[in-house]
């Protein structure tokens, strides 16, 4: 293998890598929303349980980085078409990868 298709692999690697652990994190964003809802339904104005506006404040905080998440996403998802297509180009790609 040359230094040349080795770089690319760890280029490749890595980008995979990124898009899997953007992925990652918004399912886990997610979760965290349910989480929420189900806290959010157990609040009957009791001391110690979560308050409707702070209740709205984590929903608008979660909003945020769902947004922020997927526009990671799209980048990353970008950079790694970019590293595939170079490797193409170059007479380097021996799979298609699955991003």
């Amino acid at each position: 293998m040359s230094d040349t298709q080795l770089y690319y692999e760890q280029l490749r690697g890595r980008a995979r890598q990124l898009v899997n652990r953007l992925d990652d994190a918004l399912d886990g964003v997610l979760a965290i929303d349910r989480a929420v809802d189900e806290v959010m339904r157990a609040d009957m104005d009791n001391p110690g349980e979560l308050s409707t506006t702070d209740g709205e404040d984590l929903r608008q905080f979660l909003d945020t980085a769902r947004l922020s998440l997927r526009a990671a996403e799209r980048i990353a998802v970008a950079h790694a078409s970019d590293v595939e297509g170079a490797m193409r180009r170059l007479g380097l790609a021996g799979e298609k990868a699955a991003v």
